[in-house]
């Protein structure tokens, strides 16, 4: 599935007064996207893609990226003295806060999507086609525009050693070699080192509480790297992926 979005925001699980964004949608966004478009909650989505053994793989670029200001306000409950003097309370803004929160524009991203039941597949498939709900990518506001949606077809693994503007499994920021010649880089291109994250990848559901349960390593690449050491994936229309 390809499409297009003008923003796109996917914070770091542990960055608060600055929400720094990952390079691509971790695997839970995707999750969440998937859930829009077969009208499950996040419980039911995430039970979905477990069952039916569902795997996940993207590849995306964007044109730059910004930092945005917000001001947002704090909910608290109010003491007898404040409920007293709750215009002052409102002026003073005592309740009030801000925040930073970079964002990527002028998006492009390429979802993969398998499992070994070719019915589920295609229950996705049609759900994509028609969704629920608006699909978005990271913010309620980052809507994402589908511009194709593939067949479903079988596809060979192998092994594979050259990737770029994608995520792989695991820590490989020492497992790699640059596989691009900046002597022919425009002056103006921003050249980015793979960068590994620890995020969420299960959750457990109480009612409306949910926890992290398990946390796993990846690796986000951006400009061409060539591993060390090849690992098994797909190649897709000339794109190299590993579903995760």
């Amino acid at each position: 599935m390809e499409g297009v979005s003008l923003t796109a925001s996917f914070r770091s699980p542990e960055t608060h007064t600055f929400h720094k964004t990952l390079p691509l949608p971790p695997k839970t966004t995707i999750i969440g996207m998937m859930g829009a478009a077969l009208g499950l909650c996040l419980e039911e989505v995430h039970k979905f893609v477990e069952e039916n053994e569902i795997l996940i793989g993207v590849y995306g670029f964007n044109k730059g990226l910004m930092r945005d200001l917000w001001n947002y306000r704090k909910y608290k409950r109010l003491n007898t003295e404040e409920k007293k003097n709750i215009e002052e309370y409102i002026k003073n803004r005592r309740h009030y806060s801000v925040l930073i929160r970079e964002y990527l524009f002028d998006n492009s991203f390429v979802f993969y999507f398998g499992s070994k039941d070719i019915g589920c597949l295609e229950s996705l498939r049609s759900a994509f086609l028609s969704p629920v709900y608006p699909l978005t990518v990271g913010n309620s506001d980052d809507l994402f525009k589908m511009c194709n949606i593939g067949e479903i077809s079988q596809e060979a693994k192998s092994k594979l050693g050259k990737f770029e503007h994608t995520i792989l499994p695991g820590d490989l920021s020492n497992l790699y070699n640059n596989d691009i010649d900046f002597s022919h880089l425009p002056i103006v291109k921003t050249v980015n080192t793979p960068q590994v994250f620890l995020l969420p990848t299960r959750f457990t559901f109480e009612g409306d509480e949910r926890r992290v349960s398990e946390r796993q390593k990846f690796t986000f690449v951006s400009t061409p790297v060539k591993l060390k050491t090849e690992i098994e994936g797909y190649t897709v229309n000339g794109r190299n992926v590993v579903l995760l």
